[in-house]
């Protein structure tokens, strides 16, 4: 059964949306690490995995019921906090 076209848009969205929160767990990983705070930035190390992993599942869930990924662009994420705390507001 193929998937409908109103369902591949609203995966393909989605896989952008898992890929943008990828890319926010990085920037905030890299701006741990430039605080210094090593297990802090392999905390969101983890994350940014985590959220790569899930965009993954979707694309592969997509393409095995025919449905074809097209990959959008990616918002920038912020790349700056003043401290750890607003890491995590």
């Amino acid at each position: 059964m193929a998937i409908s076209k109103k369902m591949e848009q609203a995966i393909n969205d989605q896989i952008n949306a898992e890929f943008y929160s990828a890319y926010l767990y990085l920037a905030m990983a890299c701006q741990a690490d430039d605080m210094q705070l090593k297990g802090l930035a392999s905390w969101f190390n983890v994350q940014y995995q985590e959220e790569v992993a899930h965009a993954m599942g979707f694309v592969n869930y997509l393409q095995e019921r025919g449905g074809r990924v097209v990959l959008q662009a990616i918002e920038q994420p912020r790349v700056e906090w003043p401290d750890a705390v607003a890491l995590f507001e």
